[in-house]
């Protein structure tokens, strides 16, 4: 038996076995409702509790209401700068005694940063829970940041930086697509932050980032696993409830993007191997109306060999080494990116022609319910994994309650997708994805010559970048 038919039945048992374990609470949708509890203290923090005793784990998240799309203008990269400075000193801790306490617990810990959050996190065994409460809340209420902090973690972001986007193929293309798709919205700022801001901020402005961003008031606490709820809303009390919220807590409002009306393209050349298009469609935040008819368009396009345009540039024209569609869904509204690296020797002309055409004969053929249904499956086949340990559970829990500010969505987000009708993805797909909502971004290997055709009113040339206000032959 190949790898891949093993790979598929180990994911099939063990989405079985998460729900029998849940089977007397589940819905009749197929996937059970998850009895959470959720409560406020007096200072303003929010709590979370999910009981799951599958295993002697607890996971804990804090999520810290504050990314990149909070920051000041030149400040770029101050929330994902504190991913990294909340593991600094304490005036209770060295600094790294934090990772240390809970490594040598036998747990693992980690942060990450998103447009609209930072989050920290522990899984631990269950006997070491209420020490990492108190470890949270320290850093909550004590965090101690040098100057050689601030000087060592730049030095980090620096270097992820170049991991992650520079000196990788095609690294910064997501990073000019948004630059381009959105004009004043802070989503046009992906999370890595500028170095430019970074290397120009003081020790005292990121003191008042934190004294303002990380308080009680502006964070959700969420804890999942095997614990004992009356004992644990008891440390809580005694570890979170002292720390005072936060007095001037910034909440300024975020500048709405204005509607897209005519279609963006660039064409740049880059030191690839492979020509590559890259295409962004606004759509609404996440939890909206259409949110769940555009989740399952993009398993349409691209989740698995069936998928449409995997079916067609990938497996039958051979156009495309790898095509994807990921609907970027967050707080507000952001992009419906789509994109494909193309063969050698393909033109991008080539390759806009042949996605062109799958797109519009999406907009333009009924789907049939068979493949609509095949979507609904796979989207519940990783509703049912994303179940399957306390650290993806307190991860849906904290963006049910952050992000989409109703915790209780979660319980019903299956309902939802299974409602989505045929005519529904039909209609989300006409109206978003136009021509008039498009930023389109070619990338030209360095060393090959533009082809003679092209359907594009104002290409860039040579390594300058100009962006077209005539919208894209669609």
């Amino acid at each position: 038996m190949s790898s891949r038919p093993k790979h598929l039945i180990r994911q099939f048992v063990l989405a079985c076995l998460v729900f029998l374990a849940w089977a007397p609470a589940a819905s009749a949708a197929g996937l059970p409702r998850l009895p959470f509890e959720d409560y406020k203290l007096a200072n303003g923090l929010r709590v979370v509790l999910l009981e799951n005793h599958l295993s002697p784990l607890v996971t804990v998240e804090v999520w810290y209401h504050v990314g990149s799309k909070n920051e000041d203008e030149g400040r770029r990269g101050f929330a994902h700068l504190f991913e990294h400075l909340m593991f600094s000193a304490t005036r209770n801790q060295r600094r790294g005694q934090f990772s240390h306490q809970i490594v040598r617990s036998g747990g693992i810990t980690n942060a990450y940063t998103t447009e609209d959050a930072t989050v920290v996190w522990e899984t631990i065994p269950s006997n070491f829970l209420r020490v990492a409460l108190w470890l949270e809340a320290d850093r909550m209420r004590n965090l101690e940041i040098t100057q050689a902090d601030l000087r060592r973690e730049i030095e980090v972001v620096k270097e992820e930086r170049r991991l992650r986007f520079d000196n990788v193929p095609y690294g910064t293309l997501v990073e000019t697509l948004y630059e381009k798709a959105f004009t004043v919205h802070p989503y046009r700022r992906v999370p890595i932050g500028s170095m430019e801001d970074l290397a120009r901020s003081r020790l005292d402005e990121v003191r008042e980032f934190y004294r303002t961003q990380f308080v009680p008031n502006n964070a959700t606490l969420v804890i999942v696993g095997d614990f004992n709820p009356e004992q644990t809303r008891g440390w809580i009390e005694d570890y979170f409830s002292p720390i005072p919220p936060g007095k001037h807590l910034s909440a300024k409002p975020i500048p709405e993007e204005p509607e897209q009306t005519r279609g963006r393209f660039l064409r740049f050349k880059k030191d690839v191997a492979l020509p590559a298009l890259v295409y962004g469609y606004h759509m609404p935040a996440d939890g909206s109306a259409d949110s769940y008819a555009l989740k399952l368009l993009s398993k349409i396009l691209s989740d698995g060999e069936s998928s449409r345009l995997v079916r067609r540039l990938v497996v039958g024209k051979r156009i495309a080494l790898e095509v994807d569609s990921v609907a970027n869904f967050t707080e507000h509204p952001n992009l419906f990116v789509l994109y494909a690296i193309l063969h050698e020797g393909v033109t991008l002309a080539e390759g806009e022609q042949e996605f062109r055409a799958e797109l519009e004969r999406l907009k333009q053929e009924p789907l049939s319910s068979e493949e609509l249904a095949g979507a609904q499956n796979r989207m519940l086949r990783d509703l049912a994994l994303e179940r399957r340990n306390t650290r993806s559970l307190a991860d849906l829990l904290g963006y049910a309650t952050v992000i989409l500010k109703d915790t209780g969505s979660i319980n019903r987000e299956v309902e939802k997708f299974l409602a989505v009708s045929p005519e529904e993805v039909l209609r989300v797909a006409r109206k978003y994805l136009v021509s008039e909502n498009l930023t389109l971004i070619e990338v030209q290997p360095d060393a090959e010559e533009r082809e003679a055709s092209d359907p594009f009113s104002t290409p860039g040339e040579g390594r300058t970048e100009k962006l077209s206000e005539e919208p894209p032959a669609q």
